[in-house]
């Protein structure tokens, strides 16, 4: 089966440090899925492991910095995507991809509760590329977005209070409106139901065809938050090798005053794959995917993912959540 071909960049990085107001430890984190390899990292290292895999998962995730351990809600979460990306080729990507997610939270909530009130958090966006489309799930405030012929479209949305309150049509204190309503593990609040997160499906999930010299990014706040996206554009513009793009879109956001971790990767298609179709299937849950891995298990008590992690039917093809461009 034909496979899209595509150059990934990637930088993640502390930022500035605390000696000129920023982070002590980065609390960001990444997955980057192809061929028979996945990577993310763990501490100061990063982990490389060899499994089959299939198409191209990409994923960015912010552990947040007001609740304890952000670095180790981040690791966990990616670790627990890169169990989706084991199961081979997929039967409806987003389908799989949205279910996974609420799936993984509520199993992996459940597991930090043991030990007490759950403080930590993470936000989570991926962007799976199967069959010629990009397939995409989100939940906080990291960002995906398409570059193509010049322009820029953010494709996900901030999961802020305003955002909630503008698609629930209520309104909304202003002074409150910029505010991270959700995160990956620790869950949300103001709906009702502190453990649970919400991702509507079209809106917090989608796809898109892809094109030839397609730019897929994704990024922490830590870019996004001091770098306007017409600016993001004009590096893309100009840098035309993801990696020479990353970094030179993460020098752009620390030079802008970023305090903040930052994590970027750039996915330029080179050549897109024959356009697919996929059944769309009822979702088996997380117990099949082995949210936590092998590793895990080989430890009293360790079936979960904290133990090995440190802190520092034949549809036609998908829906088009069109990116406008």
């Amino acid at each position: 089966m034909e496979l899209d071909r595509v150059t990934i960049g990637l930088v993640c990085t502390r930022g500035v440090g605390p000696e000129r107001g920023g982070r002590v430890n980065n609390e960001d984190n990444y997955l980057v899925c192809r061929g028979n390899e996945l990577r993310y990292r763990s501490g100061e290292n990063e982990v490389v492991e060899y499994t089959p895999t299939y198409g191209v998962l990409l994923a960015v995730a912010d552990g947040m910095g007001g609740h304890e351990d952000g670095d180790l809600a981040s690791t966990a979460a990616v670790r627990a995507l890169s169990r989706l990306f084991r199961k081979g080729a997929p039967r409806d990507p987003e389908l799989e991809l949205h279910r996974f997610m609420l799936d993984a939270h509520k199993r992996l909530y459940r597991k930090v509760a043991e030990l007490g009130p759950v403080k930590m958090g993470t936000t989570l966006t991926c962007c799976w590329v199967v069959g010629g489309r990009a397939y995409w799930c989100h939940v906080g405030d990291s960002r995906l977005y398409l570059w193509r012929d010049g322009q820029i479209k953010r494709i996900t949305r901030d999961h802020t209070r305003a955002e909630f309150a503008h698609r629930d049509g209520r309104s909304i204190d202003p002074e409150n409106a910029g505010y991270l309503t959700q995160n990956f593990v620790y869950g949300s609040r103001g709906f009702g139901d502190d453990q649970n997160i919400r991702i509507d499906a079209g809106t917090d999930t989608g796809s898109f065809e892809l094109k030839a010299r397609d730019r897929i990014i994704l990024c922490s706040d830590g870019l996004s938050g001091p770098v306007e996206d017409h600016r993001i554009a004009e590096v893309v513009r100009e840098t035309p090798e993801p990696q020479s793009a990353a970094t030179s879109l993460m020098e752009r956001s620390l030079a802008s005053g970023s305090d903040d971790n930052v994590t970027v990767i750039v996915a330029r298609v080179d050549k897109p794959a024959a356009q697919q179709r996929f059944a769309r299937v009822q979702f088996e849950g997380t117990d099949g995917y082995d949210l936590f891995g092998a590793e895990d298990h080989q430890h009293p008590g360790a079936g979960d993912a904290w133990d090995n992690v440190r802190p520092q039917g034949l549809l036609p093809p998908p829906r088009d959540t069109d990116p406008g461009l």
